[in-house]
């Protein structure tokens, strides 16, 4: 248990009583009042622990280190997330890399993959691909002249599709 810690850049100084000041700490970690009161170093009370826990130092005491530790976990979360964050711009440097590792090793058909995979990344190149058996979709390229003047006449089946 650290004399005084930081929070938002400045010094919160710990409690002048010791014992209180671990008690508050053991509180903080999530034992109980009567736990927490015994392993501070008084003699074990199911009532005196609680009460103690209740006094405005000690439970404000308790609210200072769960926001210092609740701040300390979103800091390490966001550093965390941070470093291990994959973006579109982190995914097109990492191939850029390998494309030019590849140019360099003479594997020019590994290079050209490479640079196929950060012009789909950068929205330059659109792969697409076809569903379906052969003749599938014909009624989408070849439609007749009835099935053009269905819409505008109101008289599209949507079913018949």
């Amino acid at each position: 248990m650290p004399p005084f810690f930081l929070v938002d850049s400045r010094v919160m100084p710990t409690l002048k009583n010791a014992r209180r000041e671990k008690f508050a700490w053991l509180l903080a970690s999530g034992k109980t009042a009567t736990d927490a009161y015994e392993e501070a170093g008084y003699k074990r009370s199911d009532s005196n622990g609680p009460a103690l826990a209740r006094t405005p130092g000690i439970s404000g005491r308790v609210a200072e280190i769960n926001a210092e530790r609740w701040s300390q976990e979103r800091a390490a979360a966001a550093a965390a997330v941070e470093r291990t964050a994959i973006t579109r711009q982190s995914l097109v440097e990492k191939i850029e890399e390998a494309r030019q590792a590849a140019m360099e090793a003479g594997q020019y058909s590994a290079a050209v993959s490479a640079a196929k995979e950060i012009a789909v990344l950068l929205g330059i190149r659109i792969e697409r691909s076809e569903s379906g058996a052969p003749g599938e979709f014909d009624w989408v390229d070849r439609p007749n002249l009835e099935e053009l003047r269905a819409p505008a006449k109101g008289e599209l089946d949507v079913e018949a599709y």
